[in-house]
């Protein structure tokens, strides 16, 4: 018994069980809530500066994270989105190692559960690199090798097909060896090709076609002339161009000549550094921006 203020308060370990169950099913139902609210398929393109990440999670709380760059800044905003209650990513695409798509995995595997991790299995080693491989192992993290034929199943009516690579990339220049990724709801799609280089492009448009086509469009290597060439851009057709680039970079990204085959498909083209973090949702009347 607990006296003060005049209120009279008794404790007893059944109202205490009783006030517990109570909590627990409001807990239940306002996390069955929060997922029903969810759309069917949210996109989140992350402001990261000269990096790449990008979120995806299915209304049933599946979670797909395509490359990590930026430090723990970018792990701190990754975390950030997710619930307090749901901690868990189910796959990280790493589509190929260089820093600025890699870097914030380490910070992000002391705060997150991480199911497997596919690696373009670039055979490319640096200090970034090691590190990484060092925390997979550290952490009981699976890496798998992504290969064309792949398929992550999001949720009955979203998926993420791997395109590419095709075969050992091992010896192959890191950024030709990047993950291509198609996420598709329904109707909709959203394509990532990670920094592959024009020929690669090349390769993809007469491997695939018109298969490309996609609503949403990650501009390849940051909008850079190394990659974007025309002849990917047409089998596209995005509706929307996304550039993830810092401000003022030392490589000039996006490119003026990129812009302008951006420009030229009639596409809406979005750079972080300008827009900040955007929000996609993808439901059975299409694709729109929220943020």
């Amino acid at each position: 018994m607990k006296r003060g203020l005049g209120i009279t308060l008794n404790y007893t370990p059944y109202a205490f069980t009783i006030a517990t169950l109570v909590i627990l099913n409001f807990l239940v139902y306002w996390v069955i809530f929060i997922e029903e609210s969810r759309p069917d398929l949210s996109v989140y393109y992350l402001e990261v500066g000269q990096a790449d990440a990008t979120l995806i999670e299915a209304q049933n709380g599946n979670r797909i994270l395509i490359d990590v760059g930026g430090g723990r800044a970018t792990a701190d905003a990754v975390i950030n989105l997710l619930p307090f209650y749901d901690r868990n990513i189910d796959v990280v695409i790493i589509t190929h190692p260089h820093s600025d798509h890699m870097d914030g995995l380490v910070p992000l595997l002391e705060q997150v559960s991480v199911g497997v991790v596919l690696d373009s299995g670039s055979g490319h080693r640096t200090g970034v690199v090691e590190e990484y491989l060092i925390a997979l192992e550290g952490y009981g993290v699976k890496k798998v090798y992504a290969r064309r034929g792949m398929v992550i199943n999001l949720s009955e009516v979203a998926k993420a097909f791997i395109l590419f690579p095709d075969r050992n990339t091992a010896l192959l220049d890191p950024d030709n060896a990047s993950i291509w990724v198609q996420v598709k709801h329904r109707d909709n799609a959203f394509l990532f090709t990670g920094d592959s280089f024009v020929a690669v492009e090349r390769y993809m448009v007469d491997l695939d076609g018109e298969r490309l086509e996609s609503d949403v469009f990650q501009a390849g290597h940051h909008g850079s002339r190394t990659s974007n060439s025309a002849e990917l851009l047409k089998m596209i057709a995005p509706d929307y161009v996304i550039i993830s680039a810092g401000e003022n970079n030392r490589y000039g990204h996006p490119h003026d000549e990129v812009m302008e085959v951006f420009l030229s498909t009639g596409a809406e083209v979005l750079k972080t550094f300008e827009e900040g973090n955007m929000v996609f949702i993808s439901d059975q009347g299409g694709i729109e921006r929220v943020k």
